[in-house]
């Protein structure tokens, strides 16, 4: 065999041999890397949402502190809720409830809601001062309201009753 020949077997055993290398070793090894950055993309994933939890634990957290604080249990129903913001008004005012009665179920524009009757008594200024905590306070939409000038024929005095009704959406149809 001349030196050709011999170069010839040499550079085709070299390539045989590069092809089994690759084979063997180089195509694991770029298998695992792209196996490597899968997982560490699962990895960042896991971190990103165990920050939300734990961000939304924090919150949940605080929005029970707010609760316990405002003294509200979401097992209390909506008129409890309502008297006690009602109670809490009338402690600085020298507005007294009259009547609170039970809620009446109707469709307003294709939606359910529940309208609660109130009936409040007082002067002109702490009716206003009522109509105005009840609509900052949102826990429901002032449907209608009126003003109804009364006498008390034993007493001889005039005093002022609030009708209202507030409007709490049940579902949408």
């Amino acid at each position: 065999m001349n030196y050709k020949k011999k170069n010839i077997a040499l550079l085709i055993v070299f390539i045989l041999g590069m092809i089994l290398i690759y084979f063997l070793t180089i195509s694991k090894t770029i298998e695992s890397k792209s196996r490597l950055e899968q997982l560490e993309k699962e990895k960042a994933e896991v971190q990103s949402i165990s920050n939300r939890v734990l961000g939304l634990k924090k919150q949940a957290i605080s929005i029970d502190s707010i609760l316990s604080k405002e003294n509200i249990s979401i097992t209390n129903s909506f008129q409890q809720i309502l008297l006690k913001k009602i109670n809490t008004f009338r402690i600085d005012h020298a507005v007294e409830i009259i009547g609170v009665e039970n809620p009446v179920q109707v469709k307003d524009n294709g939606i359910k809601v529940l309208l609660y009757p109130l009936s409040v008594k007082g002067n002109f200024n702490d009716l206003l001062a009522f109509l105005n905590y009840m609509e900052a306070q949102g826990l429901a939409e002032i449907k209608n309201y009126e003003f109804v000038k009364k006498k008390n024929y034993s007493t001889r005095k005039e005093y002022i009753i609030l009708k209202l009704y507030l409007k709490k959406i049940i579902e949408e149809v």
